[in-house]
């Protein structure tokens, strides 16, 4: 980190204990949870935030401790009020090293809810940014270029996007390395899901980033992880997390007429009950590489800066 950004970051955490911890609701994203750093230095995808099971440990007991009740958007508006201070635990795409996440889960008895990319889950498929990072790692690029590598690829139509890795990569290049970075499997999804801190909810058929798209395109790609999801557990999510945090009125309102009451979003922002009708709650983004502490401080501040 920067000396500029480290000095932000140190104003803000002591500016935070001014005035901090009105009532709301703290949406948080993690993508994948590692065992530790070794696993994630084995570089077999794009660990994003490295968040590890010790790093999590930390962040929930920085929030129980400080009087915040754990949530779930897929339980809708059960037991909260306008008073009370909440977070939430959210998980996207289905990464398998996500059920590691279960015995915090049932220690602390606490809710999270997953995010599914029904796709890859079925076809058990890496995340194609996955194979762009392991890839071109594995031919000696620096992670600058292979960022905007996958930038440039974010801008593509989902299947222009798979023939791309395979001209680049082969035909197998999707499958798995590792129990690092494949999907859950539908078993263990339906396993995972039957534990009553585990909710589900929908991530879209194709990890579509839904502004990019036409509206019939955005529906049916709700609606098919939506139709998925409920074969595989037996019910339908109520909550979406826009892919990439991409989102428009028209993804909205795909979103409201798929049956979905609530709409998670990347605005670094808190929210407010009611969740059902939120098709833009927020969510804070915790990061590995940085002090666990101070970040929880800066998210419980009331003081923007």
């Amino acid at each position: 980190m920067s000396f500029r950004k480290r000095l932000k970051q140190q104003l803000r955490s002591g500016l935070s204990l001014l005035h901090r911890d009105s009532p709301a609701i703290l949406g948080f994203l993690f993508h994948g949870l590692f065992d530790d750093t070794g696993e994630i230095a084995r570089q077999h995808l794009d660990a994003q935030q490295g968040i590890t099971l010790e790093h999590m440990r930390g962040f929930i007991e920085e929030f129980l401790d400080a009087g915040y009740h754990f949530i779930s958007p897929e339980q809708g508006d059960q037991g909260v009020t306008p008073e009370g201070r909440y977070a939430c635990i959210t998980f996207d795409d289905g990464y398998a090293n996500n059920l590691r996440m279960l015995p915090l889960l049932k220690e602390y008895d606490i809710p999270a809810t997953f995010y599914i990319t029904t796709g890859n889950v079925e076809q058990q498929e890496c995340f194609w940014w996955d194979v762009i990072y392991r890839e071109r790692i594995r031919r000696g690029a620096q992670k600058p270029e292979i960022s905007r590598e996958q930038k440039m690829l974010k801008d593509k139509h989902h299947l222009d996007i798979i023939t791309y890795l395979t001209e680049k990569f082969g035909d197998n290049c999707l499958h798995p390395w590792s129990d690092t970075d494949r999907p859950m499997t539908i078993d263990e999804l339906k396993e995972f899901a039957s534990h009553p801190q585990v909710h589900i909810g929908n991530h879209t058929r194709n990890h579509y980033l839904l502004d990019r798209y036409t509206y019939t395109e955005m529906l049916e790609q709700i609606q098919l992880a939506q139709n998925d999801i409920s074969k595989w557990i037996g019910r339908h999510p109520i909550s979406i997390a826009y892919p990439n945090g991409n989102f428009s009125k028209q993804a909205m309102d795909a979103a409201y007429n798929s049956g979905l009451k609530c709409g998670l979003t990347l605005l670094k922002n808190k929210s407010h009950p009611p969740l059902a009708g939120n098709y833009e709650m927020g969510r804070f983004t915790l990061w590995g590489n940085q002090d666990i502490h101070t970040q929880c401080n800066i998210f419980r501040s009331d003081i923007p800066l």
